[in-house]
């Protein structure tokens, strides 16, 4: 049941900012998708699987592709 509650927050986060992220600057957006590419670098540094998990959510809400490791 939780799991399908947070599939409905990711999915309704990400019908709201999806529009927004279309009519960014492509320098700024640019700069979003580095810095998350850093952030998941991070994450997957630790030893926490929570941050690797919370990261990705990162990624789903901002509809950016996930790299693999």
């Amino acid at each position: 049941m939780a799991g399908k509650s947070v599939g409905v927050i990711v999915r309704i986060v990400a019908l709201v900012l999806s529009p927004l992220l279309k009519i960014i600057s492509p320098m700024l957006m640019d700069l979003i998708e580095d810095s998350m590419r850093k952030l998941l670098d991070k994450a997957r540094a630790t030893e926490n699987p929570i941050d690797d998990i919370f990261v990705e959510f990162l990624f789903r809400i901002l509809s950016l592709d996930i790299p693999e490791e």
